[in-house]
């Protein structure tokens, strides 16, 4: 009498792309750099949890790749299971998807008019995504009148003691797109009446 006993390996599961892409910082719509597993032993296959919305996952010849363009911003951790008759091990890794700038009004008007000497109506913009600070980039404030960036928050304020017509441009500034927002200060001085005979 004769038989045969087939011992099967576990699966395997082995980063195959350059060390340290399983964990990697992207901006929102950018593609991520590939992330590839080889997978061994007895097992056929894989499957991914916990990816981003734009990011998807593969199977082909003994690899496993992640791939694509993140459309959602956060921290994302990510479980590959392989498939197989026998132990089936994981790999983790973590993609953070960062958002662009933004910014905000969220107090006062863009644009307002006053008279010479006059305290401005403040112009408060709230600076969000990833950005990290925020300031004038293009354009100018009148004489008196400042911006402060603070927190999460760019503040316009002072009392104007030149007249004219200012324009201004504000940036908020981040590792990823950055945003703007703009607006005019007009500052009308005051009437003048004098003898001219």
């Amino acid at each position: 009498a004769s038989g045969t006993i087939t011992v099967q390996a576990d699966a395997t599961i082995t980063l195959s792309s350059a060390a340290g892409t399983n964990n990697q910082t992207k901006c929102i719509n950018t593609a991520i750099t590939p992330i590839t597993y080889s997978i061994g032993g007895s097992g056929t296959g894989a499957t991914i949890t916990g990816l981003p919305t734009g990011v998807t996952g593969s199977y082909s010849a003994g690899t496993y790749t992640i791939s694509g363009t993140p459309s959602v911003a956060g921290t994302f951790n990510y479980t590959v299971t392989t498939t197989g008759p026998c132990v089936k091990p994981t790999a983790t890794g973590t993609i953070i998807v960062q958002a662009n700038s933004s910014i905000t009004l969220t107090s006062g008007t863009a644009s307002q008019s006053k008279c010479i000497n006059t305290a401005l109506t403040n112009v408060v913009y709230t600076i969000g995504g990833s950005a990290t600070n925020a300031a004038l980039t293009a354009g100018s404030f009148p004489a008196g009148v400042n911006g402060i960036f603070s927190g999460s928050t760019f503040t316009i304020s002072g009392t104007a003691t030149v007249a004219g017509s200012f324009n201004y441009t504000i940036t908020a500034t981040g590792p990823c797109v950055n945003a703007t927002a703009s607006g005019t200060i007009t500052v009308n001085d005051n009437a003048t009446i004098s003898l001219s005979s």
